[in-house]
């Protein structure tokens, strides 16, 4: 019953984002990242597809759960616990994707972003920064 709980959650807070998204960034409500504050219509752009992708990523979790628990498969509950946040970051990720996609081609990604993936880290010697 761990994925139904966590799916519902998730569901919540999607329908709440969709109802209601936020109007402007602040760290308490709404989706908020670097690439959402790049400018007003990709802040928008930003709470729709969050909201949408935690509706479709709290369902699968939701309709997993409700399988896990047909099955008879909750005993294995620590499994199911180690792999629950997958479902908080697959819809972070999705959003994070698609943002980086709709403002490269529309050219307005910041000059100062890198992708998380592309990140490379050399050897240097004394203080890391």
């Amino acid at each position: 019953m761990i994925y139904a709980g966590i799916g519902a959650v998730i569901m919540a807070v999607g329908v709440l984002w969709l109802i209601a998204p936020a109007k402007r960034p602040n760290r308490v409500y709404g989706y908020l990242s670097y690439l959402a504050k790049v400018n007003p219509t990709s802040f928008a752009k930003a709470q729709r597809w969050a909201s949408l992708y935690l509706l479709l990523s709290g369902l699968a979790a939701l309709i997993l759960g409700i399988l896990i628990h047909s099955l008879h498969w909750d005993r294995f509950f620590i499994i199911w616990l180690l792999t629950g946040w997958l479902f908080i970051i697959l819809p972070i990720a999705a959003t994070e994707d698609k943002l980086y996609k709709f403002l490269r081609d529309r050219h307005e990604l910041p000059a100062d972003y890198v992708k998380p993936d592309e990140v490379k880290h050399k050897r240097v010697k004394g203080f890391k920064d």
